[in-house]
């Protein structure tokens, strides 16, 4: 039987088990705190050897190293026996997103629990419980693997790190930014590509009615938009010995409805098996159905933005096909992915568990712009939905 070590900062013991879930918990999240969590593939100079070694939100998995980041749990998934013999160290750490300019840090967040589990069994190996209560900054270390002598230890750290992400991730040796000022020598051609800066950038609407537009791009060069829809399929869990369990998983859909400039309508869901095809018309996949809500991918809708030019609008919506409806247990998320812009996050807030679906936000066609508007409106079916933005399908019961 595995028994679970209680440790404290600086201690660390030898991994007997190399496939393994570590997971960050918060005591304590204050509304409007957004913590993300991210871990670093280091060499023997403590620094990443490219930018794919950094594992965050915009870069959540590397499953050629057997790394995997759920970014909703925070729970990172690893298969140490897959790692590279280049990587030395694995460094995870969390951040507060925008937390200088909110004016909050890990202090808020009271006490944060490391859990190391084994992957196969769930049997818990370890645990790191550190007060961060006194930590004015916004980042933090809060653990490491690293080699020793032909084996994976475990090393507790909790440490602060001043500044954010960004600072954090520039530590490690990731290009986050610009270049270096040049000189008033021309610079020489490189024999390859530098290498792309990594996009550290999050924009959240906060507040319903919000809009916000992608960069505007020549006709025919938008590339993919990618939806992202990620939640937690077991939301309720007991909390005593006598308390009640209330039920299996929730399977929650993500589909859209769209418009055409010329006038043509249409849904893209699971339920009917209306998938899609991104190369022909409607020009927007679906590219699977998660029914159990445990894949770190989620479920994805994608558009073709080189075809943007011919849509009117777009409206991205989610239901819970199966399940209780607790949406505020839910803790879903939607992400809106392109190119090189700042990724675009709406969190289902505003809870209406009376009700089954959820329109999330509203995509339209201003002069070839893509206007994300947030909606977050609770409804009782469908057709409820398409009355209240007037689009006119009809709709039949259905099963998947």
């Amino acid at each position: 039987m595995i028994s679970c070590k209680n440790l404290i900062a600086g201690q660390n013991f030898v991994l007997e088990h190399h496939d393994l879930h570590i997971s960050i918990i918060p005591d304590y999240v204050p509304a409007g705190l957004a913590l993300d969590t991210s871990a670093f593939l280091l060499n023997e100079r403590d620094k990443v050897s490219s930018d794919n070694d950094f594992i965050f939100f915009n870069q959540p998995a590397r499953l050629d190293q057997g790394i995997e980041l759920d970014c909703n749990s925070h729970k990172l998934t690893l298969h140490l026996n897959g790692v590279a013999s280049s990587v030395k160290k694995i460094v995870f750490t969390s951040t507060i997103f925008q937390g200088n300019e909110k004016n909050q840090s890990f202090k808020d967040l009271k006490k944060i629990t490391v859990l190391v589990k084994d992957f196969l069994t769930g049997m818990e190996i370890a645990a790191f419980v550190l007060d961060t209560s006194t930590f004015s900054e916004t980042a933090l270390i809060f653990s490491e693997l690293y080699r020793h002598q032909n084996t994976w230890k475990f090393r507790a750290v909790g440490s602060g790190f001043v500044g954010g992400l960004e600072p954090l991730a520039k530590h490690y040796g990731v290009v986050v930014g610009e270049g270096e000022a040049s000189s008033s020598e021309p610079d020489p051609v490189p024999a390859t590509p530098p290498p792309k800066p990594i996009n550290l950038s999050k924009i959240t609407l906060e507040k319903k009615g919000q809009s916000i537009s992608l960069d505007k791009k020549p006709q025919g060069q938008l590339g993919k938009l990618q939806i992202n829809l990620n939640w937690n399929s077991k939301p309720i869990k007991s909390t005593g010995f006598f308390s009640r369990s209330q039920g299996g998983g929730i399977d929650l859909d993500l589909g859209c409805l769209f418009e055409f400039q010329e006038g043509s309508i249409g849904g893209i869901q699971a339920l009917g098996n209306s998938f899609g095809n991104l190369h022909r018309p409607p020009y927007i996949e679906l590219d699977q159905d998660d029914r159990s809500g445990t894949s770190v991918a989620g479920e994805n809708l994608i558009i073709n933005g080189d075809f943007w030019h011919l849509f009117r609008r777009i409206l991205v919506f989610t239901f819970i096909y199966e399940g209780i409806p607790n949406w505020s247990h839910v803790d879903a998320k939607i992400t809106f992915k392109c190119n090189d812009q700042s990724d675009i996050e709406v969190r289902l807030d505003s809870h209406r568990n009376d009700q089954t679906m959820c329109a999330i936000a509203m995509l339209e066609n201003i002069d070839n712009r893509v206007s994300i508007t947030k909606l977050v409106e609770y409804f009782r079916d469908h057709q409820s939905m398409d009355l209240a933005y007037g689009w006119g399908l009809n709709y039949s019961r259905g099963s998947k």
